[in-house]
């Protein structure tokens, strides 16, 4: 392990840090707070990148596949513990568990929250908590290497430790031009929502917060409500980009050149929308069997397939309290937590694609056993699966139902009654940051003990880099040389 060379790299990525943490000081001038508390945060975060770098500007090398997965690892860590400076040099919270829930949640985009009054935060922070889910959306550390040249050398061991889904695609033989315009293609999306948001009369500020917690399937809001307040046409278009933040980027930058042909055979898109299709037609008919009619017909449609859209891309907006639907809807919501969308997409969780070679699978298993001599391969958008990756996707998804329950029965040992713990462990393993307990909505957790809270960050982090990149670094092999 070349750890002078990760050094030097972890401290251009908090220097990067600092730079996001300027802009926050842009809604202080303009609204007249104060800028104490985020100007410290910038000299201590900006003192430690730049030492960082001078000392370790002469490491050699090129980051090979364990300093890869390290960096990766170390720096959602560091980013998060930097990123809780701002709550607390600005008295927002007092406690420094809270703070780094807080910008764990961001990082990771899980937009779980110890806030129970947001709206008297003040505008810094809360484009803080934006800016940490907007970076975080594809990717701390392919947003470097797409930005960043020095991160041109062995920039595709840093993308194959951060990128999500079992495989991974590129569109450019150059990792660092891959990245790039993957990530031109996020700026554009989110100055595209802010502009339809401006459109809707929603003001810039307002705007940009919601535009940076759609694309990244964020899910914070400047609101206590989350978006329930906000206008129909506001809900349509945060609706509209939650959905395409679900969508694998790379198939997305095919779409946008016009490559419909290969978006039309991406069968994990097909089956992305066919989830949120019919789910919404099922929770439709479920309470129009229990309340016997919708008042509103409008208001009920748009309810129910923005709270699906939601759930699945893990974006953990809401517009109503979903724990007063029925049971059977709630139970609908709880399963789509561990679905997720599609690979290479902002979302979390299990995604579209490993549940899909799951299902197909085990749908051969059961014809193989009527044609024992029959040779059966399975096909993702017509083509082949190699088996090795099918292997992994049955271990991924072991592993995860394993710590999602370990979790759990953690979280239970900390005071916290079923419900509540198999909530808070789903919803934070899955990075989707709302969830229900026996009282109804888990909106924030400025209750749960500190210990309960250390454990969810810890969840938040393996959901969101797909747990084996964090185990890795628990493997006596992964440090043998």
């Amino acid at each position: 392990m070349n750890f002078k060379l990760v050094l030097r790299n972890i401290g251009f990525l908090i220097l990067f840090e600092t730079i996001l943490m300027i802009l926050c000081l842009i809604p202080g001038i303009c609204y007249g707070e104060s800028l104490q508390g985020f100007l410290w945060s910038i000299a201590i975060a900006l003192t430690i990148g730049v030492a960082t770098t001078i000392v370790f500007r002469h490491s050699n090398g090129s980051i090979g596949r364990k300093e890869g997965y390290f960096i990766v690892g170390v720096v959602w860590l560091v980013f998060s513990l930097i990123g809780s400076m701002p709550f607390l040099f600005t008295h927002s919270l007092d406690s420094f568990v809270d703070a780094f829930f807080e910008s764990m949640s961001g990082f990771t985009t899980t937009g779980a929250t110890v806030f129970a009054d947001i709206e008297v935060l003040p505008k810094q922070i809360i484009l803080w908590r934006s800016l940490m889910q907007w970076v975080g959306g594809m990717g701390i550390v392919v947003l470097t290497v797409a930005i960043i040249p020095m991160f041109g050398m062995g920039g595709m061991q840093l993308y194959t430790a951060e990128a999500n889904g079992p495989a991974k695609d590129k569109i450019h033989p150059r990792i660092k031009d891959t990245a790039s315009r993957l990530y031109i293609l996020y700026i554009v999306c989110t100055l595209l929502e802010v502009v339809l948001l401006l459109l809707g009369g929603n003001s810039l500020y307002e705007s940009i917060i919601l535009a940076l917690s759609t694309i990244s399937s964020g899910g914070f809001s400047s609101q206590n409500d989350s978006v329930a307040s906000m206008s129909p046409y506001t809900q349509y278009v945060v609706m509209l980009f939650m959905f395409i933040s679900g969508v694998n980027f790379v198939v997305l930058y095919m779409a946008v050149h016009g490559k419909f042909r290969i978006v039309a055979k991406d069968e994990e898109l097909r089956n992305y929308i066919l989830i949120i299709v019919c789910v919404s037609i099922i929770i439709a008919v479920i309470n129009l069997w229990k309340e016997g009619r919708f008042d509103d017909v409008e208001l009920s449609i748009r309810t129910i397939i923005f709270q699906v859209i939601a759930f699945t891309t893990t974006t953990g907006f809401t517009t109503t309290d979903y724990a007063t639907m029925p049971s059977a809807s709630m139970m609908f919501f709880f399963i789509l937590t561990f679905f997720g969308a599609c690979a290479g997409s902002t979302s979390g969780s299990i995604k579209t694609v490993r549940i899909t070679i799951l299902l197909k699978n085990s749908y051969l298993a059961l014809k193989q056993i009527i044609h024992p001599n029959a040779i059966l391969t399975l096909r993702m958008s017509k083509k082949t699966v190699d088996k090795k990756i099918i292997s992994n996707v049955y271990a991924f998804i072991v592993m995860y139902i394993l710590i999602f329950l370990l979790g759990a029965l953690a979280l239970t040992f900390f005071g916290h009654d079923f419900y509540t713990a198999f909530s808070a462990s789903a919803l934070s393993i899955s990075n989707v940051g709302i969830g229900f307990c026996s009282s109804g909505m888990l909106l924030e957790f400025s209750s749960f003990p500190a210990a309960s809270k250390i454990l969810m960050t810890a969840l938040m982090l393996i959901g969101r880099l797909e747990i084996f990149t964090i185990l890795l670094l628990f493997m006596p092999a992964f440090w043998k040389r």
